[in-house]
């Protein structure tokens, strides 16, 4: 019986099918992979912030409550590797057209960086980017002589009817589980207004989520907050 081996063309088509085939499932798998990356990376975060604050209420005897500069009170039981009081050193972003924030940040070295909203006036308080109107105390007293009000300490939910009496609304970090890396912030060498670029926060209903997440930080503990945070938490906890 003859032998036939593959002809040229039968080669070259093969090839082409693979090629069409891996182009349209490769950018898939890479971004679930991504989002994945994403997701453990809130669940330690949250993990780190949470410790830090359980660290600080045995040793130190104090909560968020007790201490109105977040920056400091979370940095001294975390493994920092660098801190800032103004972000723009490193990059420039807007969180509104022409408006750049001046923001506090600390890098862990996990590679992750806690950024704290510092501003005047409605800038003291962070947007929830799924509902600007909704906005909650970030601000902390970095410079005592500043003249700046900060929270000082963060309060519980519900405010009025907390069991434990506290009155103080609940602060809010913004945590980037890879640090500098892309997606945010978009360009790491842009440190003036020409090249500012937007922040790019997760799908509202945490579709499709970018290493930007909101975290609460009450009298207690450290929560994600808001709907892709939330998902993006216990979906990660469901698979693990």
């Amino acid at each position: 019986m003859k032998k036939r081996g593959f002809t040229l063309a039968e080669v070259l088509i093969t090839l082409a099918i693979i090629g069409v085939v891996a182009a349209i499932s490769i950018p898939s798998v890479i971004s679930n992979s991504q989002q994945q990356e994403f997701k453990t990376g809130l669940r330690k975060a949250v993990s780190v912030l949470n410790s830090a604050i359980t660290m600080n209420m045995a040793i130190d005897g104090e909560s968020p409550y007790d201490n109105s500069n977040l920056f400091g009170y979370l940095m001294k039981h975390m493994f920092v590797m660098r801190s800032t009081t103004d972000i723009r050193a490193y990059f420039s972003v807007e969180y509104e057209q022409g408006a750049g924030p001046w923001n506090s940040a600390f890098y862990t070295t996990d590679g992750m960086r806690f950024e704290f909203r510092y501003g005047d006036s409605d800038l003291n308080k962070f947007p929830l980017y799924e509902n600007p109107q909704v906005k909650l105390c970030t601000r902390r007293t970095i410079a005592p002589d500043s003249g700046l009000a900060g929270c000082g300490g963060c309060g519980s939910y519900g405010l009025n009817n907390n069991a434990d009496g506290t009155t103080k609304p609940p602060c809010m970090i913004m945590v980037d589980v890879n640090g500098d890396r892309k997606p945010n912030p978009a360009n790491v060498n842009c440190n003036n207004n020409s090249c500012a670029t937007r922040y790019k926060f997760s799908d509202p209903l945490g579709l499709k989520l970018t290493d930007l997440f909101t975290i609460m930080i009450t009298d207690k503990s450290a929560i994600p907050y808001g709907v892709a945070a939330q998902k993006a938490m216990y979906q990660a906890q469901a698979k693990k």
